[in-house]
């Protein structure tokens, strides 16, 4: 039975690995990946850096999760790049990069910017919410869904 998975914070604590009954491997496996990232991020442009992550390192593949299609194809072009700087800053044995859609992570980062309040966040008005619910009474399948979660992260951005 597969278990979901849960949030490590061992890393930003003084806490020993004991303390957490985590295996060394694990730490060292979760350690490496946070520098790949960090490498990963030294190289693509910042304004990809929350819609883009890397998943897992494994027989010398790497696999980098991207929120949509758009970004995809902006990775697939630096593909060649990123192998070349990575190899030569992080994973010499690095033998190819696989680019995957993960749209849960443009809902964890758009659920993190709704909390916060910086300059230059997008508002919503209750007319705009409206607006996009009359549409969506007039709409079915997938594009419905689509419509509602967007409602959803427009109530989060809701100016009262």
């Amino acid at each position: 039975m597969l278990q979901k998975p849960y949030i490590i914070n061992f890393l930003n604590s003084n806490k020993s690995s004991e303390q957490f009954s985590i295996p060394f491997s694990f730490k060292e496996k979760i350690i490496l990946l946070i520098k790949i990232n960090n490498s990963l991020y030294e190289i693509i442009p910042k304004k990809l850096h929350p819609y883009c992550q890397v998943i897992n390192f494994r027989n010398n593949l790497l696999i980098i999760g991207v929120s949509d299609i758009g970004w995809k194809f902006y990775l697939d072009k630096l593909h060649t790049k990123l192998i070349i700087k990575l190899r030569s800053n992080i994973l010499p044995s690095l033998s190819n990069i696989i680019i995957k859609i993960t749209p849960n992570l443009l809902l964890s980062n758009t659920n993190n910017t709704s909390s916060s309040n910086r300059e230059g966040e997008t508002k919503f008005t209750n007319k705009s919410i409206n607006a996009i619910n009359t549409l969506i009474n007039s709409s079915h399948g997938t594009f419905k869904k689509s419509l509602k979660k967007l409602v959803n992260i427009m109530l989060a951005n809701l100016i009262y």
